[in-house]
């Protein structure tokens, strides 16, 4: 049986001790690891109907969504509400809901899997799907609200247990001036930190020629040899991957 449960916190470093702790003592039973900051909060909020905050009593800095798979329903839960109680004593998290039925736990995954819809009402919108280091990941959202300002609004959310930033610019309208900006300032920033241009939802189309900042010259080399021995002609799945400058 599933489980879900959406907790708050205030300071991204504390979510990392949190994995940790929840790795720990929920174990193999542990399924989702999901963080959203109050941005993608009231993203959601405002732009979504039926969306509604588990958590009324005020807005908090991050939220995770903790999602447990196992088969003895009452020894998971047991499991979940100890870990639960045990954080907040720790003061890992300052406050959280238990599911206590599909229906909540479907409400609560409506706020972290409707963060994309909620981005496309809000209007136009710059994505970045990285994998960082989780030392280093929210920096970068960090850093592009400085470099941005008041001209768009920057949310970050994501799969913390595997680094997976979901790294989004929400605008009014598109406009060349926030995207140079944004790139190649976003690439260069996740190269110098170790991390890779393209997590989940790989290279495509748009990130082909990017592919420099997360391989090198020698590996991208390589991989196009065994393109061509595989596809002389580059008809599979064109113009994906490889920059275009090796598949033309």
């Amino acid at each position: 049986m599933k489980q879900a449960s959406i907790l708050s916190d205030c300071f991204f470093f504390v979510l990392q001790k949190l994995l940790q702790e929840a790795k720990r003592k929920l174990g193999e039973i542990l399924s989702a690891f999901e963080f959203l900051d109050v941005q993608s909060m009231n993203l959601v909020l405002n732009h979504l109907e039926g969306a509604r905050n588990p958590i009324p009593t005020s807005l908090h800095n991050f939220y995770v969504l903790i999602e447990t798979t196992g088969s003895d329903e009452s020894s998971d839960k047991e499991k979940l509400e100890a870990f639960l109680l045990g954080s907040m004593e720790n003061e890992l998290i300052s406050d959280g809901v238990l599911a206590q039925d599909i229906n909540q736990a479907s409400s609560f995954w409506l706020l972290r899997e409707g963060i994309s819809e909620a981005l496309m009402k809000a209007g136009a919108v710059y994505k970045y799907d990285l994998s960082i280091p989780l030392e280093h990941m929210y920096n970068l959202v960090e850093e592009m609200r400085s470099r941005l300002g008041n001209t768009a609004n920057v949310i970050g959310y994501g799969h913390l247990g595997d680094g997976n930033l979901h790294l989004n610019v929400s605008t009014p309208h598109y406009d060349d001036k926030i995207l140079s900006q944004i790139e190649p300032f976003v690439y260069e920033w996740t190269s110098k930190h170790r991390g890779s241009i393209s997590a989940e939802h790989g290279i495509g189309l748009m990130k082909a020629n990017q592919i420099y900042y997360s391989k090198s010259l020698e590996t991208v080399q390589v991989m196009a040899s065994i393109k061509n021995l595989m596809d002389p002609n580059h008809i599979l799945n064109p113009y994906k991957v490889l920059p275009h400058s090796l598949t033309s």
